[in-house]
């Protein structure tokens, strides 16, 4: 054990000595200088495992002996001998770092032993917690709190050296989706490998960081040039375009970064991480694997997704949403075979809010989820209304959000609603995107399948728009398929849409499903998809959708077997040359 003694008495440094050999078996080497100055140079030159310190020395005295050592060595255990014993001056120097407090004439030598050995320990373990509280655990590289104090730390080198620094937060896209599918081990080794990769591309200098989850940052310092920075951005989203091979399995990833830039976004550390994080986050919009750099725009943007946030929790609390219905209409008798159940928001500030612009809000926010249950709800009452009023009760189809799949209670709580309304399931339609299917396709398959056993339909909406593979529409229990609105648009005038929805309509019946063609708006459209066979239709030349009050009056003293159209006598002809509006 090697030990230095700052002590400027003499025969208290002999007495210390011969009573800590006589006191300890193991081999001590001690080391004895007179002054502050010495023992300075003393640690500067040597290593030690402990330091006994008077506080009483020629060239220091008090507190200021205890900050001149731990400034040369933060991390040296320190034992003070004292003259005289000073409670409140031994509290002020345990609470600066010191490890124990010790009065001379009140030691002896297996008390001090006992003591050097404490101050090892406590210092030993003090270093630990440090680490765990300054670095990641799983990656071993420094975390989120060491980033922080770093940051302020380069920023000041950056004033002082007339220069920038860069900072760049990196997030794994689709990891979450990745970690559920094979499992939270795979998903750790995972991003001990990005740690890994991303570190091996970074300069001598550069601090990476993992700042939580499967996010990571990496300061740069000393850069002036934007050059630089667009290329170390690039070659950081780069870096994980090779595979990883984990268990055998090879997995692609990839990063969206976000890049702010001191001074020239801000010269505050807690403001440049909230500036990566607002940049990385457009970063994800733009389509992912990509790089932005913060601005003012974009902050002013992000603050305004806030704010809407904030009104649609807002909106929820004060029941301000509302529910339009959609006919879907049978194509060669045009009844009325069910109804598509439509969002509407009529903000108080905001005015009339299109889905389109707080459907994605609502789904980032996780407001979707409940919002989804309250539609459900909605629609129950909704069909229980037009039950009293002796309307004919057809099915009536929800669009459901890939979140609310992804709840493990959402089959039951579905269920739930429509016993507490008394509500036949057969009467209740869900519609998923196709790219569901591709989400999670095991959790996807038993929430589906859950469905079904209550007795909900199923239908894949905007079905062609996306990248789903056609053996799901086989393994997944899907009642339906819905043809998008932009391959309906163009039926008869681009050869590309009639093929495309001749293989649907064509799909759907050898796979014993029904196919429903919306957006339909013209005669034109109703004809093609009559002549090639679909079975359903929707759209405004059937009407625009109404309020549910609204169904209920059309239908009040109508028999149930009339059709939409009011003439169940109607020719194919005469139906060809009606308004384009059959509810108005």
């Amino acid at each position: 054990m090697k030990i230095l003694f700052i002590e400027d008495n003499d025969a208290d440094a002999d007495f210390l000595r011969a009573s800590l050999k006589s006191s300890c078996a193991e081999e001590l080497d001690l080391t004895h200088v007179s002054t502050l100055k010495d023992g300075v140079i003393a640690l500067s030159e040597n290593d030690f495992d402990v330091l006994l310190l008077d506080v009483g020395l020629p060239d220091g005295e008090g507190m200021e002996c205890i900050e001149v050592v731990q400034s040369v060595d933060p991390d040296m255990p320190i034992v003070v001998l004292s003259g005289h014993g000073d409670e409140d001056f031994a509290v002020s120097i345990i609470n600066k770092g010191v490890q124990d407090y010790l009065v001379k004439q009140e030691t002896k030598g297996r008390v001090i032993l006992r003591a050097i050995r404490y101050a090892i320990e406590r210092k030993r373990s003090e270093r630990r917690l440090n680490y765990f509280a300054q670095y990641d655990g799983l990656t071993g590289i420094p975390n989120r709190e060491f980033l922080t104090g770093y940051l302020d730390s380069a920023i000041t080198r950056a004033e002082r050296e007339k220069n920038k620094v860069a900072l760049f937060y990196l997030d794994l896209d689709k990891f979450k989706t990745l970690n559920a599918q094979l499992g939270h081990e795979i998903g750790d080794v995972l991003l001990k490998e990005v740690a890994q990769r991303l570190y091996s591309h970074t300069r001598a200098g550069d601090l990476l960081c993992r700042a939580g989850g499967d996010e990571f940052a990496v300061v740069v310092e000393g850069l002036t040039q934007v050059a630089e920075i667009e290329s170390i951005a690039r070659k950081l989203i780069n870096s994980l375009n090779d595979t990883f091979l984990i268990n055998g399995r090879e997995i692609v990833a990839s990063a969206s970064v976000g890049v702010t830039v001191y001074p020239d976004d801000s010269k505050d550390a807690q403001v440049l991480l909230k500036n990566a994080d607002i940049a990385m986050y457009q970063a994800k919009e733009a389509g992912q694997n990509k790089f932005k750099y913060f601005t003012d725009n974009i902050h002013d943007e992000i603050v305004r997704k806030h704010k809407l946030e904030e009104d649609i929790q807002t909106a929820l609390r004060l029941k301000q949403f509302a529910l339009v219905y959609q006919s879907k209409v049978d194509i060669h008798t045009l009844q009325v075979k069910g109804m598509e159940a439509l969002i509407r928001w009529n903000c108080p500030t905001r005015g009339l809010v299109r889905p389109a612009d707080f459907i994605g809000a609502a789904e980032k926010s996780g407001y979707i989820v409940p919002l989804g249950y309250w539609i459900i709800n909605d629609v129950c009452q909704t069909i229980n209304n037009w039950k009293c009023k002796n309307i004919k009760l057809v099915p009536v189809s929800i669009n459901v959000s890939a979140l609310q799949f992804q709840q493990a209670d959402f089959a039951d709580r579905v269920g739930e609603i429509l016993e507490s309304h008394n509500i036949d399931p057969e009467l209740i339609e869900l519609e998923m995107t196709e790219g569901l299917l591709m989400a999670d396709t095991d959790a996807t398959q038993k929430c589906l399948t859950s469905l079904k056993a209550i007795g909900i339909k199923i239908s894949v909406d905007d079905f062609g728009t996306g990248n789903s593979c056609l053996a799901y529409l086989q393994k997944f229990p899907i009642d339906i398929l819905k043809i998008d609105k932009s391959f309906v648009d163009d039926v008869t005038l681009n050869a590309d849409s009639d093929h495309i929805c001749k293989a649907i309509i064509s799909l759907a019946k050898s796979l014993g499903l029904e196919a429903v063609a919306e957006g339909v708006e013209t005669k034109r459209q109703l004809e093609f998809l009559r002549e090639n066979d679909c079975n359903i239709v929707q759209g405004y030349l059937f009407g625009r959708p109404v309020w549910g009050k609204e169904i209920a009056n059309l239908f009040e003293n109508v028999k149930h077997e009339t059709v939409l159209v009011k003439s169940s006598q109607a020719t194919n002809a005469q139906i060809l040359n009606m308004d384009t509006e059959f509810l108005t």
